[in-house]
C-alpha cells in the first residue's frame, strides 16, 4: 500500500500486508486529518509531474510540522495538533507496524528539529534539520540541504535497524 519502496516505512511497519485493513484504515484517517484545515499545525506539499498533455502523477508528498508559529503565538503551553494520538483514539489498531520499530523511528525523528520549508527558513531565520532516507537524500542534496552525517535507528536488543541520512538546509 503506502511507501512500499520506502525502507523507513517498511521498518515501521513489516506487516502491513498480512494486516492490511489496520494499514488501510491508520493510514487513510492520518491523511485524513493531515489533510483538515483543522489541523493547522500540519501542512502537506504535493509534488506532481505531467506524464501526458492535461494528466498528472503525484510524484512525492511531505507533510511538514508547522507548530513552531502556533507556540511563537500561543507560547509554552500549547498542545500542538496530534493526529497520530486521534487516530488510535479512533480505535484503529496497529498490528502492521513493529512497535519497538516505530518507537525507535518517532524517537529518532523526535531529536531532529523538523521545519517548514527552505521558504520559511530563510523568512523566520531558522535551520532545516531533518532526517531522510537514502532514496530521497539525492534530490535534497540537489535543492541546497547539506548533509551532516548518518543515524542508525534501532529498536533495543534487535539486529534489525534502518539508516538515515542527517541533513541540514
Amino acid at each position: 500500500m503506502a511507501m512500499e519502496d520506502n525502507q523507513c516505512w517498511q521498518y515501521q511497519f513489516p506487516h502491513s500486508a498480512t494486516y492490511y485493513e489496520d494499514h488501510w484504515n491508520y493510514t487513510r484517517d492520518l491523511v485524513r486529518r493531515f489533510l483538515s484545515t483543522a489541523y493547522d499545525d500540519w501542512i502537506v506539499m504535493v509534488v506532481e509531474i505531467e506524464v501526458e498533455a492535461g494528466e498528472w502523477d503525484i510524484v512525492a508528498v511531505s507533510v511538514w510540522d508547522v507548530s513552531y508559529v502556533n507556540k511563537r503565538i500561543h507560547g509554552r503551553g500549547y498542545r500542538p495538533n496530534s493526529p497520530l494520538i486521534d487516530a488510535r483514539q479512533f480505535g484503529y489498531g496497529r498490528r502492521d507496524a513493529d512497535h519497538k520499530h516505530v518507537t525507535a523511528f518517532l524517537a529518532a525523528e523526535q531529536e531532529s528539529n523538523q521545519r517548514w520549508g527552505m521558504d520559511m527558513a530563510d523568512r523566520d531565520g531558522v535551520v532545516i534539520t531533518f532526517n531522510a532516507n537514502p532514496q530521497s537524500t539525492p534530490h535534497y542534496e540537489r535543492l541546497g540541504f547539506g548533509k551532516m552525517g548518518q543515524q542508525v535507528i534501532q529498536a533495543p536488543d534487535e539486529e534489525e535497524a534502518v539508516v538515515v541520512n542527517c541533513l541540514a538546509y
